[in-house]
């Protein structure tokens, strides 16, 4: 199995694993840097491996929360649920993420729109 990982503005993004049931791999989000609001059709799974990332979830109400996650920590995130990951710190953030259900057109967005 071969990784691919992609640069973008605010860091990396890894793509371990992708087929329609299920997506893996790593983001790693620079310091003072936050990607851009989105959501996915299907459940998203975080665990932080290294640094902190602050993730903005933004509730059908439209209310927001803010979920620190150190590492170790983990968020499940429910399918179509608009989100921010955002590093405010001084340090690199590492999260892998599982998405678990098909984001195939999602990773060759990435793929199109991004430098390897």
């Amino acid at each position: 199995m071969q990784f691919e990982k992609y640069n973008l503005d605010q860091g990396n993004i890894m793509i371990a694993f992708s087929d329609e049931n299920l997506s893996v791999g790593t983001l790693e989000i620079n310091p003072k840097q936050e990607l851009d609001k989105h959501n996915r059709p299907v459940p998203e799974s975080l665990y932080q491996l290294r640094g902190k990332c602050v993730m903005k979830i933004f509730e059908e109400d439209g209310s927001e929360k803010e979920v620190v996650l150190s590492e170790g920590e983990s968020l499940d995130i429910p399918p179509l649920t608009q989100h921010i990951h955002t590093n405010p710190f001084d340090d690199i953030s590492l999260t892998f993420w599982k998405a678990s259900g098909d984001i195939r057109d999602i990773i060759e967005s990435i793929r199109n729109n991004s430098k390897m």
